[in-house]
C-alpha cells in the first residue's frame, strides 16, 4: 500500500512537472496581454513551489519509513536470535 501511494505521489509530480513545461511554451506561443502573462506566470511558479515541495515530502517520507522499517526489521532479527 505504501509503495502505491509513493509511486502515485510521484507520478502526479512528473505529470505536474510537464503540465509546467507545457504552460511555459504556451506563454511563449500564444499571444496574451501583460497581465494574463504575469498571472499565469505567477500560478506556474506557485504550482512549481507546490511540485518541489510535495517531491520533497515523499522522499522524506520514504527514507524515514525506510530507516523505520529497516529498524524494525533488525529489531526483530535481534528479538528472534536472543
Amino acid at each position: 500500500m505504501f509503495d502505491i501511494i509513493v509511486r502515485s505521489a510521484l507520478d502526479i509530480v512528473g505529470q505536474t512537472e510537464r503540465l509546467i513545461e507545457a504552460m511555459r511554451r504556451m506563454l511563449q506561443s500564444e499571444e496574451f496581454d501583460e497581465v494574463e502573462v504575469y498571472e499565469l506566470d505567477y500560478e506556474i511558479e506557485r504550482l512549481g513551489d507546490v511540485v518541489f515541495n510535495v517531491d520533497e515530502a515523499v522522499r522524506s517520507l520514504v527514507r524515514s519509513v525506510g530507516y523505520s522499517l529497516k529498524g524494525a526489521h533488525v529489531h526483530a532479527i535481534c528479538r528472534t536470535l536472543h
